[in-house]
């Protein structure tokens, strides 16, 4: 019994102890931008923290989709709590696992928007096997390490999700 209680504040402290990156080392967001106008009918949201490898998905996405009718609005993960999901014809949201888990704004915005099949999760994560939760959701969820080789099939992925989105 006694070997029992000692593991509980243990497991407790790991379990946490996980978690906490996310709180204690918040990563940062990529800047704001909007391309072509907001009045068009087809909308994109874009919602990533700042990296290396997020970006370049991004000016992939931004590179075949800004020759199209359609606005493209880039914000942070943190802006994610002012925006609807509904405004918009597809939601891409790129974020980073910590604690083996989806950021846990992207996870707020998903308790909230889950629902709507409008949307794709791209979580990196070291060995690329984290995915947001997608119990009772209807999100196209992605995975995958964040390595130059898995940027060319990553983006043509999601351009091609995205495409299937705006098209139908």
């Amino acid at each position: 019994m006694k070997k029992q209680v000692s593991l509980l504040p243990f497991t407790l402290l790991l379990v946490c102890g996980c978690t906490a990156p996310q709180y204690f080392w918040p990563q940062e967001d990529i800047g704001f931008q909007e391309i072509n106008q907001p009045t068009l009918e087809q909308k994109i949201l874009i919602a990533s923290r700042k990296s290396e490898f997020k970006n370049e998905i991004i000016q992939r996405i931004q590179g075949v989709m800004s020759n199209r009718d359609v606005y493209i609005k880039i914000i942070g993960i943190e802006s994610l709590k002012y925006e609807d999901a509904n405004r918009y014809s597809a939601v891409v949201l790129l974020n980073t696992a910590m604690g083996w888990k989806a950021d846990r704004k992207v996870e707020s915005f998903l308790d909230k928007y889950g629902n709507l099949k409008r949307i794709i999760v791209l979580t990196t994560s070291d060995g690329g096997d984290v995915l947001a939760e997608t119990k009772d959701r209807q999100i196209d969820a992605i995975s995958t390490a964040s390595t130059k080789a898995e940027i060319e099939d990553v983006s043509i992925d999601i351009i091609r999700k995205i495409n299937k989105l705006i098209d139908s």
